[in-house]
């Protein structure tokens, strides 16, 4: 019973953090849409929006793996890997004139593409180290459990373009990061439970 409240608690918790979380980015991006700003504006504040996307994201996994795990440290590290994410995710659409069908331009994507996905789960098991937690395991499931959500985040582009309302435009992609979340949630509960266990033998850490 007390592994099964865990995952709901879990479950929940991140979900609902990280799809408020995508909210800020997904709406600072389409507002700077809307507005036609700049490469140079742009860029920044999608990696600040990024930062802000984290700390909900980390915020939200401290309530689910409970007081084993030092909240601050944990948020601090989502919010700096959230940010690189989002500053290696951004580079496609901020950078031009550059060919990426080009052997070594599709040998850095994907380079890029491991990075982006390792960066938030990285940070965060430098975090449980800290605490003598063995959570090396923690990464790779990670990875996967974001390869995957964000594949709802790629879902809408066929149907939308220019033409979209914005009301619309920024609905779809609410309910993509909601969907986004989920995933990440239900696929990393497992995880997350084994982390909170092995923490818990060292007893609660102060934030």
């Amino acid at each position: 019973m007390a592994r099964d409240r865990f995952l709901r608690r879990w479950v929940v918790s991140v979900m609902l953090a990280e799809a408020a979380g995508f909210a800020i980015p997904a709406m600072v991006g389409g507002i700077l849409s809307l507005l036609a700003a700049p490469a140079g504006v742009v860029y920044p504040a999608m990696v600040l929006a990024g930062a802000c996307e984290g700390v909900l994201l980390g915020f939200g996994q401290s309530i689910g793996l409970g007081p084993a795990i030092p909240r601050t440290p944990w948020i601090l590290a989502t919010a700096a890997g959230a940010a690189a994410a989002w500053s290696i995710g951004m580079l496609p659409s901020s950078l031009g004139g550059i060919d990426f069908g080009s052997p070594w331009m599709i040998v850095l994507t994907a380079v890029l593409g491991c990075v982006l996905l390792l960066s938030i789960p990285t940070l965060q098991w430098l975090v449980l180290r800290r605490q003598g937690v063995r959570s090396a395991f923690w990464i790779p499931v990670n990875a996967g459990a974001w390869a995957a959500g964000i594949l709802w985040t790629l879902a809408p582009s066929p149907f939308i373009d220019e033409t979209t309302p914005a009301p619309a435009l920024f609905g779809v992609y609410l309910l993509a990061g909601l969907l986004m979340a989920a995933t990440v949630a239900v696929l990393t509960g497992f995880a997350a439970r084994r982390i909170a266990s092995g923490a818990a033998q060292g007893g609660p850490v102060q934030p």
